[in-house]
Formats: C-alpha cells, structure tokens, sequence
C-alpha cells in the first residue's frame, strides 16, 4: 500500500491540501482552527502518515545537516586531538538536533577543495579543523573562498588573524610564554622547544610565546634549540641526537608543541636509556586524557579540545537559526596539568 499523502488527508478531513501542511508544519498558525486541526492530526495518524523530513528541509531551506572537513591526509579518528574536537561537535549536535557529514580530503593537504566547497552547498553550514596541514596562507584563503560561495561555517585551531568569523582556538603565543615562565621558574636555563614544522601558525605563535618568555628571564630561544620533525619519527631522533651529543650544551628541558611529538621524545628516551626527569625534564602541550595513559605521566599545559568542538558548533548553529548574529571569537584558556616530567 503505498504512504498516504497530504491530499488524501486532506480529501479524508475535506479541507484543502494548504490546510492539511498548515497544520502538521505550523502548529502556532492561525489560518486553521484548533479544532479542524485536531481532527487532521487524528486523520493523519490514523492513516499513518510520516512527514517527508528531506522535502520539509528544503522547503524551510535547511537540512539540519553540517558538514566538517579535516585538511589531513592522515586517518583523522586515530588524531587524538580530532577525535576530541569531534566528540564535542557531536555532543552540541545531538542535543541540538543536528546530524553531520564528513567531508573526506582529497586535494592539498592544508586545503578544502573547491568541489567540498561546492558539495557543502548541501548542507547548513561547515566546521573546519585546522590541521598541522595547514599554513597560515591555507587558511586565509579557505575563509576568503568561503565567504565569497556565502557559505557558513566555524573554524576550529591555529587561526590567528582578524576576519570576523566564527572561531574557537586558544592563545598559543600565551602558552609558549606560560611554557617558558614554568621551565626557568624550575631553574631550567637550557630549554629546547621540539616542533612539527616551521610554516605552521601555531609552530610561529609558540615560537614567539617561548622567545618572549624567556627573555623575561634573561635566557634565549637559539635557532639550534628549535627542532622541526616534520612529524617523522626518524628525523625526531636525528634532532634529539644532535642536542644530547652536545655534552656542554645540551638541553635540560624541552617542550613539546603537540602530543605526537611527545610520543616520539617518550620514544627517544626509552630507545638511548635516559631519564625523565633526571636527564631531562619535559614540558608538554596536550589534550586532555592522553597523558594519563604515558608513564612517566608528563608536565602539561592542557588545551580544552572537547569544548572546542562543542562550542563552534554552537556558533554555527546560532548563526544558522538567527542569521543576523554576529560571529565570536573564543580564545579558550589551557591549564597546567601536573605530572612528574618537569
């Protein structure tokens, strides 16, 4: 038997078909009475009618569908920090009745192509994670191209220029600082700030945190000091290498600008039989959780990822339902989190 249709309810009840949508769709409306309206309810259950929900959104012109796209060639769900991120995003949708579609990558690492800029036309809005994929140019030009197809979105991480768009980071510039004021508030005059590479946003606002930080203390940031892996493990090793044979110089601290950096040096002092924290002290910048799983339990100054993702997909909704909003801009803080490494 094939589903009934707003005209049979409406040839069962004998009103007009306007009248039938009016009343399942609008129920504040005042153009059907409250009586008639009951008695095309109970019509329409007992025909057993459900609402076509895809052509009830493109009729109000929504789909209650977001799209999230993550510029990272790698497997996004084993990125501890995207996992996180897109754990808040999907708390805020579920309890906001959103679904999401993931866009998968498949043009320059650091970039959304223009055919996901194209496809999310199909959706309500986009939220986008910055990757370690990503430059600053990457990331200005995705806001331009953005706003010039019309289409919403939020951004996530290692934006830090001034359009007016709907974003959720935390200070890194700040975080280098508190990084440093830590380590020399032990005693460190040696610190060593092992990054992923030198063109990523957050790679230069740690940079300049550290380097301000400790100038404060009367201690420099030397470029020797400044190891960029590009997250190869291998080329990890030959950095670490090159500071721990250098006896009259070597690092006492290092600090670590994500976790699977951290990882890699938890490598590298098991793999040469070093200490922690009697040969070296390690200072991390991490996610919540990871860190109490490492042993030892490493020095952290913690980002609040799961908010991050909870919270711009509450401003991308905002923004879908009252348009005429304006966009924020949320620098979350981190906190210390204490461990045994420094």
């Amino acid at each position: 038997m094939a589903a009934p249709k707003l005209s049979d309810i409406a040839k069962r009840v004998g009103v007009s078909t306007a009248a039938v949508s009016l009343a399942l769709n609008k129920g504040e409306t005042t153009r059907v009475g409250p009586k008639k309206r009951a008695e095309i309810l109970r019509a329409a259950a007992e025909m057993g009618y459900y609402p076509n929900e895809l052509a009830k959104a493109l009729a109000e012109r929504r789909t209650r569908l977001l799209g999230l796209v993550v510029p990272l060639r790698d497997p996004i769900f084993f990125n501890q920090f995207i996992a996180q991120a897109l754990s808040g995003i999907q708390s805020t949708l579920m309890r906001r009745g959103y679904n999401l579609l993931i866009f998968s990558p498949s043009g320059k690492p650091g970039r959304e192509t223009r055919d996901q800029i194209m496809e999310s036309r199909f959706t309500d809005g986009l939220i986008l994670i910055n990757t370690r994929s990503c430059t600053s140019q990457d990331v200005t030009d995705t806001i331009n191209e953005l706003k010039t197809a019309g289409i919403r979105f939020s951004m996530i991480n290692s934006y830090y220029g001034r359009a007016p768009i709907n974003y959720v980071g935390v200070d890194d510039a700040k975080l280098g600082e508190a990084a440093a004021n830590y380590l020399a508030s032990k005693g460190h005059r040696k610190i060593a700030f092992l990054s992923g590479s030198a063109t990523l946003p957050a790679h230069l606002e740690l940079t300049k945190g550290l380097q301000r930080g400790l100038s404060k203390h009367g201690l420099k940031l030397p470029s020797e000091r400044v190891g960029c892996t590009q997250y190869e493990r291998e080329r990890a090793f030959t950095i670490l290498d090159e500071w721990f044979d250098n006896k009259r110089d070597q690092p006492t601290a290092i600090f670590t600008a994500d976790e699977q950096l951290l990882l890699h040096l938890y490598d590298y002092i098991e793999a040469r039989g070093l200490s922690v924290p009697e040969d070296v002290s390690v200072l991390a910048r991490g996610n919540v959780g990871l860190g109490d799983r490492l042993r030892p339990r490493p020095t952290s100054l913690v980002i609040p990822t799961f908010r991050m993702g909870e919270l711009a997909a509450e401003m991308l909704i905002d923004e879908i339902e009252k348009p005429n909003g304006k966009s924020q801009r949320v620098l979350l803080p981190f906190e210390l989190a204490p461990g045994t490494t420094a």
